[in-house]
């Protein structure tokens, strides 16, 4: 895990020290190991000296940088970054749309849904819905009136699809095709939108803003898309500096100490050298995420977040009641309200996190919907998460399944070939029992489409304290005549002894392809480890 290292220096947001240069920040190894470790000593400006974080009136803003890798921020010279992950919930492995494009993951960014709903999959915005999911500035305003909003970014399309109709208090716009011929000049829209919304963070009563970096997207197209790039490092410092003028206006409020700012900062994708960008995989899809303030509860964030998540987390931090907007349909949840750290391994539970297919909304198809990157689990590609009762074919509350199967399965997904997913357990905490003898019970309800031989695999394998394999055990494939060709899921299962000497588990969901698309199902993937 990442410790960001405090140092006494002046204070940012009142509650963030300065630290010079990336001597300042130290890395630590750890599986299972967030949370309470990494709360430090906690926000300068506490309840205790302010008289309670409830008397204070609450600012957001919200910050995202196109094309933002995790890995640069840790090679770069980026103070303004390294004073919000001080005392913040963050996370280094947020997840972006699938389909890791900017117009996505910018219309994601605004609204607080998935590109199905808001209807950008891609940069050519021929089918917004944008009037049911319109920007977050709606929002407020629908649930607070009287709220002013401030904003600035760079992309006509939004500008004229999500921004005009919000018709923010205080708003400009710089068109980013008209600067990018030279990205390091003094002509660059992500200056002009900083110096603008510092302005206004110092001098308007705004509680809500938004400011929308570009450039670096630009630069890692042009100049070489990775954190090992000059250029790149370049221009993710260069906004580092222009983040940090925005801080410093914050900061310089002559009504800051009866304010409770929170500030969350975020990319719309991440990238590398080969593709860029576009293609759903990790190195496309894992990018930074960070909720920092004064009444944030520090930590890293588990399972990682995604982009969807900061419109609900402004919002209930600007003091809207979400559970009474249920009719925006937002698809993010609250962040930094708690700490979040991995379950613990117990005897007698499941050690598989997100075993149900119950952390993800859902979807109602393989094809012009989101592919849900799996909360928990290591997803390298296309296999997702569908709905019961979908339409075309997928499995409906009576086939056969789980007698207690909640809204979704795991789905092999819209490619013609093998998908997996896989997770790590650290299971050392019961080294004791393990050794002492215990047995598992490995379990999972596995399946397929009809008569087509699609199927799945759930396998576990036992591993020492240095990944040595000790064992292994598996459940399925369920095949189509096993199911009487009828599509749904039979419960497999078997047991066995915990080899001794285990300390970690791996587990991996594997979907057998055989044709069409991939229609290997499963749910409810348990291991209990028990006396």
């Amino acid at each position: 895990m990442h410790r960001w290292t405090k140092c006494p220096a002046v204070m940012v947001l009142g509650l963030l020290p300065a630290c010079g240069g990336k001597d300042t920040v130290t890395l630590e190894s750890g599986l299972a190991e967030t949370g309470a470790d990494t709360q430090g000593e906690g926000p300068l400006d506490s309840a205790e000296e302010t008289g309670g974080v409830d008397e204070r009136s609450p600012k957001a803003l919200m910050v995202m940088v196109d094309g933002f890798i995790p890995e640069v921020i840790s090679l770069t010279d980026t103070p303004a970054i390294d004073r919000l992950m001080l005392d913040s919930a963050w996370s280094m492995k947020a997840r972006a749309e699938s389909t890791t494009i900017s117009g996505s993951g910018w219309a994601t960014f605004l609204t607080g849904v998935h590109w199905d709903k808001h209807g950008v999959p891609d940069n050519a915005f021929a089918a917004t819905n944008f009037e049911t999911y319109p920007h977050v500035f709606v929002l407020a305003k629908e649930a607070l009136p009287g709220i002013e909003v401030a904003g600035c970014q760079s992309w006509e399309p939004i500008e004229e699809g999500l921004v005009e109709p919000a018709n923010p208090d205080h708003h400009s716009f710089y068109d980013y095709y008209d600067y990018s011929s030279d990205y390091f000049d003094e002509a660059s829209p992500d200056r002009y939108c900083s110096k603008d919304v510092a302005d206004w963070a110092a001098n308007s009563d705004a509680s809500l803003f938004v400011l929308m970096f570009g450039d670096p997207d630009g630069v890692g197209h042009g100049y070489g898309y990775g954190a090992e790039y000059p250029t790149y490092q370049q221009e993710i410092s260069e906004v580092d500096g222009f983040l940090m003028e925005v801080l410093q206006a914050i900061d310089g409020r002559a009504t800051r100490e009866q304010e409770d700012w929170m500030v969350v900062l975020t990319g719309d994708h991440a990238g590398e050298p080969t593709l860029h960008h576009g293609a759903n995989i990790p190195s496309h899809r894992e990018m930074p995420l960070v909720v920092s303030g004064d009444s944030v509860v520090s930590g890293e964030i588990w399972p990682p977040p995604k982009a969807a998540d900061l419109v609900p987390t402004v919002l209930d931090h600007l003091g809207v009641d979400l559970q009474q907007f249920s009719h925006w349909d937002l698809d993010g949840a609250v962040l930094g309200k708690e700490l979040t750290e991995r379950p613990i391994a117990q005897i007698g539970q499941n050690l598989l996190f997100n075993g149900d297919a119950e952390w993800e909304r859902g979807y109602s198809h393989y094809v012009e919907v989101p592919d849900a990157s799996i909360p928990g689990w290591s997803d390298p590609g296309y296999l997702t998460v569908v709905n019961y009762d979908a339409p075309d074919g997928f499995p409906r509350s009576e086939d056969p399944g789980p007698e207690e199967r909640g809204k979704a399965f795991f789905a092999g997904g819209g490619v013609g070939s093998d998908t997996e997913m896989s997770q790590y357990v650290d299971v050392s905490n019961l080294s004791f029992e393990i050794d002492s003898g215990l047995t598992y019970t490995l379990s999972a309800h596995l399946g397929g489409y009809a008569g087509q031989g699609d199927s799945a695999v759930l396998r576990v394998r036992f591993l020492g304290e240095g990944g040595e394999a000790l064992g292994d055990a598996r459940v399925g494939p369920v095949g189509a005549s096993e199911r009487d060709d009828a599509t749904g899921l039979l419960l497999k299962e078997t047991t066995g002894t915990v080899p001794q000497g285990t300390r970690q588990v791996e587990a991996t969901l594997k979907m057998l392809h055989s044709s069409g698309y991939n229609d290997g199902y499963a749910d409810n993937l348990v291991l209990v480890f028990s006396q």
